[in-house]
C-alpha cells in the first residue's frame, strides 16, 4: 500500500514538472492585450522572446511606443509564475514590474494576475492581464 502511494505521488510530481516546462516554450510569441474598453484589439501587444526579453508595444493613429523589459518563468512544481523587471509606463498602462500568477494558459489564451510588485509588496500590485495569441 505504501509503495502505491509513493508511485502515485511520484507520478503527480513528474506530470507537474512536465507541465511547467511547456510554459517557457509556449509563451514565446506575440499576444494581443485585451483592454476591455473602447480601444481596438491589438492596440497593445506583448511579445515574449525565447531569450527572456519582453517587448510591449502601444500603437495608435499618431504614435508607436515601445517598452522593453525582461521576464523569467518560475519553474516551481506547484505554481506557474512570471517575474517581469525593467519595465516602464506607457500610454494608458502602468509599468509591468512584479510577480504574476499564471491563472490560465491554454491554446491561444494567457491570463495572468500580478500578485506582488518588484519590491515584493502585495499592496496595490493587482494587475489583470488577459491576452490572445496574435495570428
Amino acid at each position: 500500500m505504501k509503495s502505491a502511494k509513493f508511485y502515485f505521488i511520484f507520478l503527480l510530481a513528474a506530470l507537474s514538472l512536465a507541465g511547467c516546462s511547456n510554459v517557457e516554450d509556449e509563451i514565446v510569441g506575440t499576444w494581443n492585450f485585451q483592454t476591455f474598453d473602447t480601444q481596438p484589439q491589438g492596440t497593445y501587444t506583448w511579445t515574449f522572446k525565447d531569450n527572456g526579453d519582453l517587448i510591449r508595444v502601444y500603437t495608435s493613429d499618431s504614435e508607436i511606443i515601445f517598452d522593453s523589459c525582461t521576464y523569467i518563468i518560475d519553474k516551481s512544481v506547484f505554481k506557474k509564475q512570471v517575474t517581469i523587471s525593467g519595465s516602464k509606463s506607457i500610454s494608458g498602462q502602468t509599468e509591468l514590474n512584479g510577480v504574476y500568477r499564471i491563472d490560465k494558459f491554454k491554446d491561444d489564451i494567457l491570463i495572468m494576475t500580478r500578485e506582488r510588485l518588484s519590491d515584493d509588496d502585495p499592496s496595490g500590485a493587482y494587475l489583470r492581464c488577459e491576452m490572445i495569441r496574435k495570428q
